[in-house]
């Protein structure tokens, strides 16, 4: 059995600034690749009505993405270890670890989840709603952005 007992401090391995510009490089691209997809397999005009509900879609998706982690390690719960990573108030990034080993493939399923389950989310709601298929595409690239962290520790476990 594969248990991941190690604790990879990404920040220290790539760096901050070097995370941070490859996350805003792969939400650019992705944003751009998934828009004139959406563009080329869509006819409908898009809206710009319901743009305040957009921007809290903007600002939820983070925590939205956090909660799933959080949801898939729910039988570990009773060792879970927080960590606040900025000391304003009103910023709330936080790291929670798991206190007790983990298997090798939970972890990595784990990682990726997030990814998974809002990006087929995004496109089902593009599908659904094309005239906001903008706001979704955006929501889509964010989302891949956020989870750049993931793919990278997700590529050091495997």
């Amino acid at each position: 059995m594969f248990l991941c007992k190690r604790q990879i401090d990404i920040n220290a391995r790539f760096g901050l600034p070097r995370i941070a510009f490859m996350s805003a490089v792969a939400t650019i691209i992705m944003f751009l690749v998934s828009y004139e997809v959406m563009y080329f397999l869509s006819n409908t005009p898009l809206s710009d009505r319901h743009f305040l509900i957009f921007l809290l879609l903007v600002f939820m998706t983070y925590p939205l993405h956090k909660s799933i982690h959080l949801l898939f390690f729910l039988p570990y719960r009773k060792s879970f270890k927080v960590h606040k990573l900025t000391k304003r108030k009103w910023l709330i990034f936080y790291n929670t670890y798991v206190n007790q080993p983990v298997h090798k493939f939970y972890f990595c399923i784990n990682l990726i989840l997030p990814l998974i389950i809002l990006s087929a989310m995004f496109v089902y709601l593009t599908i659904s709603f094309p005239q906001y298929g903008h706001y979704f595409m955006f929501l889509l690239a964010l989302n891949f952005g956020i989870s750049i962290t993931d793919l990278l520790l997700s590529l050091i476990h495997i």
